[in-house]
């Protein structure tokens, strides 16, 4: 009891222990590592350009202004931030829509159902995940060119509502529930279709939300596929606008509207995992009990 503690009066100081001292110390040191960058990014998108590239740069605006907000969402060497983000936010909630639905209706035969060829099709679905999407990005080009969709919204939705990786959490889940009410709901007549929606998918919210923060996260940040695929300005999304901005002001030293730029797309991200961070911690830890 005396190593533990220190009696000073009628006080007792509990000493810590050394190995959580240190385990604490690390964590703090990490989180300052990531935070400083992102303070940084915050503060220098309320400060002038100019003090950005002064020989002293502070966290603390020294001359706090709005004004390089105010440019991205007005006027710009490129293109305002207003239509870009825009575009991000229809592929981003229609990519989500459109994979929950599908991954929805794969999942449910996979995991409920019992038919022939059925474990094959999931040993397909998996390899689906061993295969980067980078790799279809040729073929997934042709494709479209074919049938006249470049510059659509269709280019940048389609391929991201595909999701083998949405079909196998959801089919994970979904084993998971016991199987016992899908058949009380069969007895009082439900078909196939309406237990999935009435019973399977209310019982299954913390893996739809996981799926869809995973796809959302996915989409909103997807720089490659539309960088192909978009030639027009106006259908351009956030993160390739972003590039843009940044051949426009890195080279002229105008650090203030290209941190506002990141900012601004940076928010949403943040916001929704913020939101729904309980369901997604749920919905990972309770997917895959039941293989």
């Amino acid at each position: 009891m005396e190593n533990k503690y220190y009696i000073s009066g009628q006080r007792k100081w509990k000493i810590p222990n050394l190995k959580r001292l240190i385990l604490w110390v690390f964590i703090t040191i990490i989180a300052v590592s990531f935070l400083v960058p992102i303070i940084w990014i915050i503060s220098g998108s309320f400060t002038t350009s100019i003090d950005l590239v002064t020989k002293h740069p502070s966290l603390i605006p020294q001359r706090p202004t709005v004004q390089n907000y105010i440019n991205v969402f007005t006027t710009n060497k490129t293109q305002t931030v207003g239509r870009p983000l825009l575009n991000s936010a229809i592929v981003s909630f229609s990519t989500v829509f459109l994979t929950l639905l599908i991954s929805s209706f794969a999942a449910y035969p996979l995991a409920r159902m019992e038919f022939k060829g059925s474990q094959f099709i999931f040993v397909l679905i998996l390899m689906g995940l061993m295969i980067p999407i980078q790799v279809s990005f040729i073929s997934l080009y042709l494709l479209f060119n074919s049938v006249g969709l470049l510059n659509t919204y269709a280019v940048l939705i389609l391929p991201g509502a595909i999701s083998p990786f949405g079909v196998f959490l959801l089919r994970q889940f979904f084993r998971t529930i016991p199987k016992e009410l899908e058949d009380v709901a069969m007895i009082d007549g439900c078909g196939r279709l309406k237990t999935l929606y009435s019973i399977i998918l209310p019982l299954s919210v913390p893996a739809l939300l996981c799926l869809g923060i995973f796809t959302f996260l996915g989409s909103w940040n997807s720089f490659l596929w539309p960088l192909i695929v978009l030639t027009k300005s106006k259908m351009m999304t956030l993160p390739v606008i972003l590039s843009y901005y940044w051949g426009a002001f890195a080279g002229v030293n105008e650090w203030g509207p290209l941190l506002a730029v990141s900012v601004i797309a940076s928010i949403p991200t943040i916001l929704v995992f913020l939101l729904f961070q309980r369901y997604f911690v749920q919905g990972i830890a309770t997917t895959g009990i039941k293989g």
